[in-house]
């Protein structure tokens, strides 16, 4: 299973990524970090969901591997989902610079709350980090990264 913790992240993402948060309980949001690094098996499976005929693979075989990663098991109707377009080590997440989030509302998780993404977005805009709820391909509310981090490991 992916991690959650902040401290998984990259130092200089680890310090974008700890302000953020605290700026966004300074302006009353609450939210559960539930993805930071992650790894190449995780990113292969669910790069697999919504793909299954491309892999040549059952929703049986894929939900197996998700159990050996401890990831929950997936109905046929969500197994159809495409829930990511990036490919193994295509991750922001697996080079340890992108958190995945919720906001939490009574805390419970707040899945639509769009508004409040939409200030989470201000947020990480001022921390020069990545939303991708403004991606114009994929957009993913609860994605954000640390592009210039990310950019300097790669050497671009």
């Amino acid at each position: 299973m992916a991690s959650r913790k902040i401290e998984d992240l990259h130092p200089e993402s680890r310090k974008k990524f700890t302000e953020f948060l605290k700026k966004a309980k300074s302006e009353g949001i609450d939210v559960l970090v539930y993805c930071t690094y992650r790894s190449e098996e995780e990113q292969q499976v669910l790069y697999m969901q919504g793909r299954l005929e491309k892999f040549g693979i059952t929703l049986e075989e894929l939900n197996e591997k998700r159990k050996k990663l401890g990831l929950w098991t997936l109905s046929p109707s969500e197994a159809k989902r495409v829930v990511t377009n990036a490919k193994p080590w295509q991750s922001a997440h697996q080079y340890s610079v992108a958190v995945d989030l919720v906001p939490l509302q009574g805390g419970k998780p707040a899945w639509n709350a769009t508004e409040t993404y939409r200030k989470l977005g201000e947020i990480a805009k001022k921390l020069e980090l990545e939303w991708a709820g403004e991606w114009k391909r994929f957009r993913e509310m609860p994605h954000f990264q640390d592009s210039a981090t990310w950019k300097k490991m790669r050497g671009r």
